[in-house]
């Protein structure tokens, strides 16, 4: 089944959308040490995402409660679902870029200072041992089914396992960049805008 041609128009405007608004917080891409293109593709990303699931279930609602008699957009299910799952691991993976997860600190909130460095570097090698096979297995998963299609969007299913291994692979990336700076004592850097 091809793509609806509807889709195609929505990206466009949702790519433009993700310009605008990344073009609007550029200051976090640039700083004393020079422009960081990563961070405006991470920036990018984050919009368009977020947008997308704005628009697409503003859109379901419009169409259901009002526009039903006229309209029919049986994609719109889909194609929302499809993007909060991609922004829930982006968003995870943006949020790791500042070493900005919630966490318990009841016990690091006592441990004497010179601890604290080699308990934030423990938690960066928990975090990786998690995510490296969740990386691995979530691509073997998604390669797996590359096979099927979904009905709506006419996409392959694989479109939905994806955001596993790609947002795991930019956790794992966030991650030894942190332990770099922690083993280096060096602060983390807390000017770049946060996507979620």
């Amino acid at each position: 089944m091809p793509i609806p041609t509807d889709v195609f128009g929505l990206l466009f405007v949702l790519v433009a959308c993700a310009i605008v608004l990344a073009w609007s917080g550029r200051d976090s891409w640039r700083d004393e040490q020079g422009w960081h293109p990563w961070i405006l593709i991470e920036d990018l990303g984050g919009y368009f995402l977020f947008m997308g699931m704005f628009v697409v279930s503003t859109m379901q609602i419009a169409i259901r409660y009002g526009l039903s008699d006229i309209i029919t957009m049986p994609w719109t299910e889909e194609f929302a679902r499809l993007v909060m799952v991609w922004l829930a691991l982006w968003g995870a993976a943006s949020v790791q870029r500042r070493d900005q997860h919630i966490a318990m600190t009841i016990v690091y909130d006592f441990v004497p200072e010179h601890l604290k460095r080699w308990m934030r570097l423990l938690g960066d090698v928990i975090m990786l041992a998690a995510m490296v096979p969740l990386v691995w297995y979530g691509w073997d998963t998604a390669r797996s089914l590359d096979i099927m299609w979904t009905i709506a969007l006419g996409v392959p299913l694989s479109t939905f396992a994806y955001p596993i291994p790609v947002g795991g692979a930019l956790i794992i990336v966030h991650t030894l960049r942190l332990m770099i700076l922690r083993w280096r004592n060096q602060p983390i850097p807390n000017n770049e805008a946060i996507v979620v």
